[in-house]
């Protein structure tokens, strides 16, 4: 596996976003690398019983985010809102539940789920993408605390979270737990527009 700094791979990741086509290799650049822990120290929040979105790198065309979870946390069914999105586990172990749409499902309302895929367990250099073709998934960490890196091609500022059995879906507005290693406050993180 590989070793880089988080700084080191922002600053690839930006020269990528600004290039064209933009993000194509984040996948090469994911694929097998361990983010050198020291340098997520800033970002490592953690939070009982769930998991924490904590930001570490945004502008309009990329942000990055180090999501912490404890043992048994479990995200929503969602989508990314029609961004690209790549999910490098860093520690831990998690279970994937990758879901397919028969109908629905594009705006809050109406939305029948296919039978997941389950990829799993996982670990440390597993990388996990999300294209709009293919958006809907759930993460389970199954052996925690533990910690993944996410990568969109563009800020994701709300999604659509996916309740199986009542054949639903609605938007959620997306928050973060910390900005720039800062812990936001409960209002802070209350509100539905961080400036960044």
């Amino acid at each position: 596996m590989g070793v880089m700094t988080l700084d080191a791979l922002v600053g690839l990741l930006r020269e990528e976003a600004g290039g064209q086509p933009g993000l194509l290799r984040v996948g090469e650049r994911l694929g097998g690398l361990v983010v050198e822990s020291s340098s997520l120290q800033p970002y490592l929040h953690f939070s009982r019983g769930r998991y924490t979105r904590n930001l570490v790198y945004r502008d309009s065309r990329l942000e990055v985010l180090l999501n912490c979870w404890e043992e048994g946390a479990v995200s929503p069914i969602h989508d990314h809102d029609g961004q690209e999105c790549w999910f490098s586990i860093q520690s831990g172990t998690f279970i994937l539940e990758n879901y397919g749409l028969v109908s629905g499902g594009l705006a809050a309302g109406p939305a029948l789920l296919g039978p997941p895929v389950v990829v799993g367990p996982v670990g440390a250099g597993h990388v996990d993408f999300r294209c709009p073709e293919a958006p809907i998934h759930r993460v389970i960490n199954t052996q925690g605390p533990a910690v993944s890196l996410h990568v969109y091609a563009g800020p994701v500022e709300q999604c659509l979270v996916f309740d199986s059995k009542r054949q639903r879906c609605a938007a959620q507005q997306l928050r973060y737990h910390s900005v720039f290693g800062r812990l936001l406050t409960h209002s802070e993180a209350a509100s539905s527009r961080i400036r960044v």
